[in-house]
């Protein structure tokens, strides 16, 4: 393990433990000869935005639909150092009313090292076990009030983190809206702002743990919409004034823990079947096959082009001829512009290279840029004239049409 060229000492003189519901007993509260304590400990690196210290407030999500939570290296890490400093550790719940579960400050009364060790190893075990003793006691999903509340627990510049999936099932984040999952990060958030919905974290380091790691019967995301949601997690933070954001991937598991109380499953579209004749299909931007904000660049070409393969291979084995529509959202200036209808002319000419690319012939495969004008436009705007983000991502689409049918 490598370690932080900085020898961290503590105060002169360790605080007792206070515990309050967190720990079942307190650590002796008896003078500490300051020539033995705290003594010099060295840790292991942390980013540097999560040197600075201050408390710590943990949102812990141990509920339906994820699997238990884990603490990574860097978190066990800031967690071995905030305890050293003396400074507060808060932990919450996660669930659909997240609460607070506890907080404690070491301190030691030990007057030699090695006793003054020995409680800081006993205060770190029973935190341990208290974390882990975390379980949801409401149904849903809330861990964008669980951040908020967090960050207003720690005090002054410390750190958040939030040990969840992130896939919100509650109001204003509900994931299980059609089109959430797939929303641009940047356009979701201006909607959470607008609302006052966004969590104040004014300069502390935010910590994302887990985030679209998922277990049944929850659906896995696949890894454009779990970067997505991840995105988003990350624009939440920033807008919400973190100093800086960390995340932390876990391992993918197959079951979440037992007889806890109900969370939606967040819905993931599969992506639609090639038509079977002369029909037409809405290819989403969202999944494998998912452009860049504002662009005609393919989140990832392999992807898409894995993805699109089917259609190439219906077109060619049935001998069909190839319509793609592009369309857009009213974002920007809810008219139907010309930059619209050129973004969304250039999205079907990047499905109709993928489709070539597949051996369909480019004669074969017509191209349009209909904008925001086509049939099925959900309009994404609120009374207010407000983009709706998860109405917004639907309306980004190719349409693609089989044509020429014996």
């Amino acid at each position: 393990m490598r370690l932080s060229d900085r020898t961290r000492r503590g105060r002169a003189l360790a605080r007792a433990a206070s515990m309050g519901v967190l720990l079942a007993t307190a650590l002796p509260a008896a003078a500490c000869s300051e020539a033995c304590c705290p003594p010099e400990m060295t840790f292991a690196a942390l980013p540097g935005c999560l040197e600075q210290g201050g408390e710590v407030a943990l949102a812990v999500g141990a509920r339906a639909n994820q699997p238990a939570p884990v603490l990574p290296a860097e978190v066990q890490t800031l967690l071995q150092r905030t305890a050293y400093d003396g400074d507060r550790i808060s932990v919450f719940r996660v669930d659909g009313d997240p609460k607070p579960t506890g907080d404690a400050k070491f301190g030691s009364g030990a007057q030699n090292k090695v006793r003054w060790d020995k409680d800081l190893e006993n205060f770190q075990l029973s935190l341990g076990k208290a974390i882990s003793a975390v379980k949801a006691e409401q149904p849903e999903a809330n861990p964008l009030e669980a951040v908020a509340r967090a960050s207003e627990a720690a005090a002054g510049q410390g750190t958040v983190v939030l040990i969840d999936s992130g896939l919100q099932t509650l109001a204003p984040l509900d994931f299980r809206q059609d089109g959430m999952i797939d929303a641009d990060p940047v356009e979701l958030v201006d909607f959470l702002e607008k609302e006052g919905q966004l969590p104040k974290l004014d300069g502390k380091a935010l910590v994302l743990v887990g985030i679209g790691t998922t277990a049944e019967p929850q659906r896995s995301l696949d890894t454009a919409r779990r970067d997505n949601l991840l995105a988003i997690w990350r624009e939440i933070g920033k807008r919400g004034g973190a100093r800086c954001v960390e995340s932390y991937a876990t391992a993918q598991q197959a079951a979440a823990p037992d007889g806890l109380p109900a969370v939606g499953a967040v819905t993931i579209p599969p992506p639609p079947n090639p038509p079977q004749g002369c029909d037409s299909v809405s290819i989403r931007d969202a999944g494998r096959v998912k452009f860049r904000p504002n662009s005609a660049d393919f989140v990832s070409e392999s992807d898409a082009a894995a993805e699109l393969k089917a259609y190439a291979d219906t077109a060619l084995a049935k001998k069909y001829r190839v319509k793609l529509t592009g369309t857009t959202s009213s974002a920007g200036e809810n008219r139907n512009t010309e930059s619209k209808r050129k973004l969304s002319r250039d999205r079907a000419e990047a499905v109709k290279r993928i489709l070539v690319g597949h051996g369909v012939p480019a004669g074969d495969v017509e191209t349009l840029g209909a904008g925001m004008d086509f049939p099925g436009f959900a309009d994404d705007r609120d009374r207010g004239g407000n983009l709706v983000p998860q109405l917004a991502a639907r309306n980004r689409q190719v349409i693609l049409e089989f044509t020429g049918c014996a």
